[in-house]
């Protein structure tokens, strides 16, 4: 079972920011493999739930990031046109 999470890990690293699907179904039987485990020595938690709660939680994070980004770019984009304005008002004068 170690292996196989190592593995995951190691497809995640080679692959460092770009998307892989490798990586993804590493990662999808490391989770397998840890649901296994799981069931056979601690029925009470699982995983897969887990997991899933902290898929949901990344996305709910990148969605925030993303908003907050597009905010901020609006924001340049706003300041640098009031400078070409008052700039352009400034050498009127």
């Amino acid at each position: 079972m170690l292996e196989v999470v190592d593995d995951a890990l190691s497809s995640a690293t080679e692959a460092q920011k770009k998307t892989s699907k490798d990586a993804d179904a590493k990662f999808k039987g490391a989770i397998d493999a840890l649901s296994a485990y799981e069931k056979k020595f601690h029925p009470k938690e699982t995983v897969a739930e887990t997991m899933a709660e902290a898929e949901a939680k990344d996305k709910k994070s990148s969605t925030i990031l993303s908003k907050l980004k597009e905010t901020l770019r609006v924001r340049e984009e706003v300041t640098s046109l009031l400078c070409r304005i008052l700039t352009l008002i400034l050498s009127r004068w």
